[in-house]
């Protein structure tokens, strides 16, 4: 029996939707269907993968939800009489800042990974409640001390501040051969436990930068880099290629923790910031420095093994440091962890091919 045009026509349609819903179907039995198709054949669509670390970019340890609680800062030694340093290979994002002598000092920033073990600990400054209130509303510190005038600031600017008096278990002191004051750890779940629900109520922070996959143009090829904080204290910084990783560099090799890895970084900020001094002198005489972190300045972005020259901007105490190229782009990161030199104004890094 022959069929008529519009049978013909209807047959061809019908045949091709056949084709496609079976094609779909089977691809949803493979998984890689649409979740409309997955549906009505009593599958559930594949989850969405749990948001990033706020201050990574990266996927949380463990396939876990992102961590509900504030970031966890410690004050670290910078000296040889503290050498290895313990508990950096874990944290989120480092700072370092310039203190009295014209030695600097390290601010490491936990957030989505926990220490057990970081240190030594030493005291703060008044730079540090000016970083951390653009984190959290109240985040934690853990520090040896301060003075009565940065104990104030802290506690002005709403900082969780524990030392090892109000700290407790949280910290503790190393055997021989670390001395004081080059012995003190802390451990960043105790210092969680420590604040309780103080800490535990404020819920995950804010992301301090942008992410992506692409380099901005102009930037340029750089293998090292060298940024001055004093006559006396320059950081060294090396590009490894095979571990995708700046390598901090101590006498000319990597400066390597007490975990047997180096201390490194995805990405590499030089921040150019105003210092000033303060009326704050430590025990021998030497004036603390203050540094301006808020308005704008130059930056120097290193990441792949390139180099863009761009701008910083934080237009107020409570918000956020922005870094954005020459043309006004904010400035996309590589996901991973993020070292930021607070180099003073007068200062000039150094770059090599």
């Amino acid at each position: 029996m022959s069929l008529t045009r519009r049978g013909r026509v209807t047959v061809t349609v019908t045949a091709v939707v056949v084709l496609l819903v079976g094609g779909m179907a089977a691809l949803a039995m493979a998984g890689k269907g649409p979740a409309i198709i997955k549906q009505a054949l009593g599958q559930s669509p594949s989850p969405p993968p749990p948001p990033p670390c706020p201050l990574t970019g990266e996927p949380p340890p463990g396939g876990k939800p992102v961590p509900q609680r504030p970031v966890v800062a410690i004050k670290v030694e910078n000296t040889t009489d503290a050498y290895p340093l313990v508990g950096l290979q874990s944290a989120d994002i480092i700072y370092e800042e310039l203190v009295e002598g014209g030695i600097t000092r390290f601010m490491a920033v936990y957030q989505c990974h926990d220490a057990l073990e970081v240190g030594p600990v030493r005291s703060a400054r008044t730079t540090d409640p000016q970083l951390l209130v653009q984190f959290d509303t109240h985040p934690i510190l853990g520090y040896s001390g301060a003075q009565l005038a940065v104990t104030n600031a802290l506690s002005h600017a709403g900082i969780l501040a524990y030392d090892e008096t109000s700290g407790f278990a949280a910290f503790t002191r190393a055997p021989a051969p670390r001395a004081t004051p080059h012995n003190l750890f802390v451990s960043t779940p105790k210092l969680y436990a420590r604040a309780g629900k103080a800490g535990k109520s404020q819920g995950a922070p804010k992301p301090m930068f942008t992410y992506g996959s692409q380099i901005p143009n102009p930037s340029r090829k750089v293998t090292g880099a060298s940024i001055p904080f004093s006559t006396s204290s320059v950081a060294d910084w090396k590009w490894n290629a095979t571990s995708g990783t700046w390598v901090r560099q101590l006498g000319g090799k990597p400066m390597m923790l007490e975990s047997g890895g180096p201390i490194q970084a995805t990405n590499l900020i030089v921040q150019e910031v105003v210092v000033t001094q303060s009326n704050l002198r430590d025990v021998l005489g030497n004036y603390s420095p203050e540094l301006t972190l808020t308005g704008t300045g130059r930056a120097w972005i290193l990441r792949g093994g390139r180099m863009v020259l761009g701008t910083w901007q934080r237009t107020g105490p409570l918000a956020v440091t922005q870094f954005k190229t020459k043309s006004g782009q904010v400035m996309p990161l590589a996901p991973g962890t993020t070292f930021v030199e607070l180099m003073p104004k007068g200062q000039t890094p150094t770059f090599s091919k």
